[in-house]
């Protein structure tokens, strides 16, 4: 028989070294962590409360509080409005030199809200500082972004929006974007036209037909009250079909990080009968009316005036 004693230093042994391996495997070595980082320390750009794989600038009403869309085309089709915040650019802010603009697209339904798409403007530096948004180019990459950890700049191209550069001289050379899904199906475009007084807007469908009309009345306070008033109150625009009001398209008064910057949120309440090609489409005029109208140094009677 076996001595009680050596029973039990055998099994302190034994928990001993179970304690040892199981703090091995807890204890990660320094060269496992990236950088400059040690235990305990986020990696660079994390912020508290965010999840591994997110990217900076994903907090607030980021992205990574919502649904993902993995179907565009079918959310499209179920969703009743979206809504669109454009990116505070803070080297814009500090430095007043135009930078690559940047939107998030969320689509809304009876399930709430869908986060769907990422904007990316791609343009020189000297076009954006140079020129004035009615002359210079601006390609847009619509992105369908998956998951909050996926990098907007690798999720897979959904839509591209493209203003080829024109000289706009009053009536003459007018902006048009043209708007195509990456396979290069032609969806339609969004053309500004020149007014006198209301902001106006008209979208055209892939043949070509005529198929909806965006107003802006000149005389909210919005439009007719200097910068400030444009920041601090809603501006609203009728989206006309025939002559009757199907739909409606906000700018969103500024939360405080919007009211320093040229950042602008937009939502939108689609007709009713719209197609999914037709609300993507006013997505885009969404777009347009922002760099037509709210982006550069002139002000929105300027633009649609082309001068």
């Amino acid at each position: 028989m076996s001595n009680p004693q050596e029973k039990n230093q055998a099994s302190n042994i034994q928990t001993e070294n179970s304690q040892n391996v199981t703090t091995q495997e807890m204890v990660k070595p320094l060269n496992a962590y990236p950088p400059g980082v040690m235990p305990g320390m986020m990696a660079p750009g994390m912020m508290p409360g965010m999840a591994p794989g997110m990217m900076p600038g994903m907090m607030g009403y980021g992205p990574q509080n919502f649904v993902y869309i993995q179907d565009p085309m079918t959310e499209l089709a179920q969703c009743t409005g979206a809504i669109i915040r454009q990116d505070v650019e803070m080297l814009e802010v500090v430095t007043g030199c135009e930078t690559q603009n940047r939107y998030n697209v969320f689509l809304q339904s009876n399930m709430g809200l869908k986060y769907a798409f990422n904007c990316r403007e791609r343009s020189g530096c000297c076009g954006r500082n140079c020129c004035s948004t009615d002359c210079r180019t601006i390609n847009i990459d619509i992105r369908h972004v998956t998951s909050a950890g996926v990098d907007p700049d690798l999720a897979k191209i959904f839509i591209n929006a493209v203003k080829p550069c024109t000289c706009v001289c009053c009536c003459f050379c007018r902006p048009v974007m043209d708007i195509q899904l990456a396979t290069g199906q032609y969806l339609g475009k969004i053309r500004d036209p020149c007014t006198c007084c209301d902001l106006k807007t008209e979208v055209y469908d892939k043949s070509n037909n005529f198929k909806y009309e965006i107003v802006g009345d000149c005389c909210q306070v919005g439009l007719c009250c200097g910068s400030a008033a444009e920041k601090i109150a809603e501006i609203q625009f009728n989206i006309l079909r025939n002559g009757q009001n199907v739909g409606i398209m906000r700018k969103l008064s500024s939360s405080m990080g919007e009211f320093f910057s040229k950042a602008d949120s937009y939502k939108i309440t689609f007709p009713l009968d719209a197609t999914p090609e037709d609300k993507m489409l006013l997505i885009c005029a969404g777009l347009l009316i922002d760099y037509e109208n709210f982006e550069g140094n002139e002000t929105p009677s300027q633009n649609r005036r082309g001068f």
